[in-house]
């Protein structure tokens, strides 16, 4: 009888882990693909933080790794402000100053993440002020960097409207067909590329957060003067298409339309938005120093 009890208690024990591991998020032994949708062209997607289910955007330009706001830090139960502050510059030149924070018990889709350094959320950068602008409405719940991802690889879908979040060193690789690799770097500018443009080596940040690609005015017209001024297409000419776009390898990535923008003194050249990302799939491996790109049909293949 103690034999037969001893198996009944162990089986209901085995049984309640099962039901365990499957209601509650278990974090990295598979790739977990989230959705994602979009306002004015920007990704967001759903984060649990603590006790809190809020919506953030995914905003890959700069070192971030987590903007909370005020109110989601009070209901959170698993926010906890830090003794120090956090000094950063959006695009138009103003300079913001922010208690750091350490967010713990962050869940994305099935995703569990460590704790994550980060700073009290505050409206940077964007246009428009307009309280009425769904975009500025959204942006006020805060915004989620790549940073806050570690060591897992991330690809980015816009045309499937989903992000998917690897297991570290796992992923689309340089070796599988149709996915090219540019050499990536992440730095305090956050993550980066260098394409050579007509030539000229540039500095392009990824950003998420824009949503086109966007390019100092002065580079700009370095790269492409000239070359609207003669020809029988000289009327019809963009003189913000960048034409001849390539990475270090030589590799030709196609036409990018850039927007002239004063950026002062950053130090990059441009911005690649929402216009790059939309017309291909794009992993993150920051690890690996890398970013994959695919065009999408070709990308879909490989699925």
């Amino acid at each position: 009888m103690k034999h037969k009890y001893k198996t009944n208690v162990l089986t209901r024990l085995g049984l309640l882990a099962t039901l365990t591991l499957l209601a509650f998020p278990t974090g990295a032994a598979e790739q977990d693909n989230i959705p994602i949708h979009f306002i004015n062209g920007l990704p967001f997607f759903a984060v649990n933080i603590g006790t809190v289910r809020t919506e953030m955007m995914f905003d890959s330009g700069g070192p971030l790794g987590i903007s909370v706001p005020e109110s989601t830090i009070a209901r959170s139960g698993s926010v906890t402000l830090l003794p120090e502050t956090a000094k950063f510059r959006d695009i138009h030149g103003k300079v913001y100053e922010v208690p750091m924070l350490m967010a713990k018990d962050v869940v994305i889709g099935n995703t569990i993440l460590p704790p994550i350094k980060g700073r009290v959320h505050v409206q940077w950068g964007g246009t428009p002020d307009d309280a009425d602008d769904a975009l500025t409405r959204a942006r006020k719940s805060g915004a989620f960097g790549l940073a806050a991802f570690g060591e897992r690889p991330i690809m980015l879908d816009y045309a499937h409207a989903t992000m998917t979040i690897y297991p570290a060193g796992q992923g689309p690789q340089p070796s599988d067909a149709h996915w090219h690799a540019l050499h990536l770097e992440f730095g305090k500018e956050g993550p980066y590329v260098i394409l050579f443009v007509a030539g000229k080596p540039l500095k392009f940040v990824l950003d998420t957060g824009t949503p086109s690609t966007i390019v100092k005015i002065e580079t700009l017209r370095s790269v492409t003067s000239g070359r609207c001024d003669t020809g029988v297409d000289a009327k019809n000419c963009d003189p913000d298409l960048l034409t001849d776009v390539r990475d270090s390898s030589g590799h030709q990535l196609g036409a990018l339309h850039a927007h002239p923008v004063s950026l002062g003194g950053a130090p990059f050249d441009g911005l690649l938005g929402a216009s790059f990302f939309s017309g291909r799939r794009v992993v993150f491996d920051v690890v690996a120093h890398r970013l994959l790109i695919a065009a999408q049909d070709e990308a879909a293949r490989t699925q």
